[in-house]
């Protein structure tokens, strides 16, 4: 495969980087705090994983380990770093931001430094945004993880449980922006039925935005369905960007998709905040063919590029400025 020539160069905002260790604690996490994910996106999973979905259902309603091994089996090829940035970079992919986790892998090597130091002999590829629940002490996670290399922060409220506006996460927050660490949160709908529909909305980045405005925030899948009110939120507030992993650009323009402001704004009020990402499995898809439809959008000359590629480097490159 060459290199795509006639298409923009493409971050991907929302990447997933795991070895088979690695994926077995990210979908555990699932397991144990948004157990509706395994069978809700059981399709896009064996897909992904190249496993059979018969199988993997079969062994999903009796043996959570069973069906783990169906997706994961035992002989399964590990992570090879070097065909996988190859692959990237021949899609067009000139960065990957890639996301982390705040658990610990069976030899007791937390996600977050098993990715840090796995994608340490690529620093021109990857961006690693470390993975932090949100519970009493993750300010001072914030502060190790800077340490270690972490270029940004990750957050999923729905699996820790909380909302990200809770007073008692006010120091993670601060902590986050003093640091000049960047938050991708993830926003708008998710399935967790445990869980309040409302801890990803427009609202509640708002809120952090008024609370914490030196803070970078990315409304991780673009605050969807709420995309307008999201994208009025960044509007008011220059720190916030929306990334719209999880979603086919391909359905976008399809009446009462959610995307209609996107896309009737693409050249105001979107162009500048909106970024591409993948992630991964939901949409287990090529990622230049994920990028192939945003560019097929009926889009303002240099908006597509500005969505794939130039608003994300153009984030990276403010984050980067910040005093060491």
């Amino acid at each position: 495969m060459t290199a795509p020539t006639d298409r923009p160069p493409v971050v991907d905002m929302c990447a997933l980087l795991h070895d088979t260790d690695g994926w077995r604690l990210y979908l555990d996490r699932f397991r144990v705090h948004a157990p509706e994910y395994l069978s809700v996106f059981g399709r896009a999973m064996c897909r992904y994983f190249g496993a059979d979905h018969g199988t993997y259902a079969a062994a999903l309603a009796h043996d959570w380990d069973a069906a783990l091994d169906v997706l994961l089996p035992p002989d399964r090829p590990e992570l090879d770093l070097a065909a996988h940035v190859a692959d990237r970079r021949a899609r067009g992919v000139v960065r990957e931001v890639v996301l982390g986790g705040p658990g610990r892998r069976p030899d007791g090597c937390s996600d977050n430094n098993w990715l840090l130091e796995v994608t340490r002999a690529n620093p021109d590829h990857f961006t690693v945004w470390a993975g932090v629940a949100l519970q009493p002490g993750a300010d001072a996670e914030v502060a190790r993880l800077a340490a270690d290399g972490a270029e940004g922060l990750c957050v999923i409220p729905f699996l820790d449980g909380t909302t990200a506006t809770d007073p008692a996460h006010d120091a993670f927050w601060a902590t986050a922006a003093a640091a000049g660490l960047p938050v991708w949160l993830h926003t708008g709908h998710h399935v967790a039925a445990s869980q309040p529909s409302g801890l990803g909305s427009w609202v509640v980045v708002e809120e952090l935005a008024r609370r914490h405005p030196s803070l970078w925030l990315v409304a991780g899948h673009a605050g969807w369905p709420d995309v307008t009110h999201m994208l009025l939120t960044a509007a008011r507030h220059p720190r916030v960007r929306l990334e719209l992993s999880s979603h086919r650009a391909r359905t976008m323009t399809t009446p009462g998709s959610g995307w209609e402001a996107a896309l009737q704004h693409d050249g105001a009020l979107a162009r500048g905040r909106m970024m591409f990402g993948t992630s991964g499995w939901v949409n287990p898809v090529a990622v230049d063919l994920l990028a192939a439809e945003v560019a097929a959008l009926p889009l303002t000359p240099g908006t597509a590029a500005a969505w794939l590629g130039s608003t994300a480097l153009d984030l990276l490159d403010a984050v980067a400025q910040r005093p060491s």
